[in-house]
């Protein structure tokens, strides 16, 4: 078990700042779980849709539509998480305040968090929808794909631990290789 002493960690993660009781702490237990959650998501997202865009694949699969619903469902709910979760400001402060953090939010992530939740797959699977229009949700489940972003921006937290560092980046070189090969 790697034990992090006051020298190495953070003056903001020595003591814990007082929050109103529906803001998350974004260094507990619970949203590093949650991030690493979000993180295989992404990972299956990134895997899923070049692939289903590069061979055409329309999802008539009721498993895998249900599957991508959840997925969605989730990337939902870590909008709303996100909106309740501290942040480091500038001065490498906790920043706690809820006007603060929606805003903080809403200048970041929050538009690419709400186009990668956005429910392609289902808008796809009526009949009736044109194939114009199909190709287009298609094309635009690739925006997905920003979310790899945040997943590199949340890289940093991990580097000090080097099995994270070494799965992880197994994990994107497998993806590079899958996404060349879909090309």
């Amino acid at each position: 078990v790697l034990q992090l002493g006051s020298d190495i960690l953070p003056q903001y993660k020595q003591e814990t700042p007082k929050t109103p009781p529906h803001i998350i702490l974004h260094y507990c237990l619970f949203k590093t779980t949650w991030d690493w959650v979000i993180l295989i998501l992404t990972f299956y997202t990134a895997i899923m849709v070049p692939y289903n865009v590069s061979f055409k694949t329309k999802q008539n699969n009721v498993t895998w539509l249900v599957v991508d619903s959840i997925v969605d469902v989730i990337f939902l709910v870590d909008i709303v998480l996100n909106f309740h979760t501290t942040f480091v400001g500038p001065a490498g402060e906790v920043i706690s305040d809820p006007k603060l953090i929606r805003m903080n939010y809403l200048k970041t992530w929050f538009v690419i968090d709400l186009l990668s939740c956005l429910p392609y797959d289902v808008i796809n699977a009526f009949e009736n929808v044109d194939e114009g229009i199909s190709s287009l949700f298609s094309s635009l489940k690739v925006v997905r794909l920003l979310r790899l972003g945040r997943v590199a921006r949340k890289l940093d937290h991990y580097i000090e631990y080097g099995a994270a560092v070494l799965v992880l980046l197994v994990c994107v070189f497998g993806l590079a290789a899958h996404w060349l090969a879909c090309i």
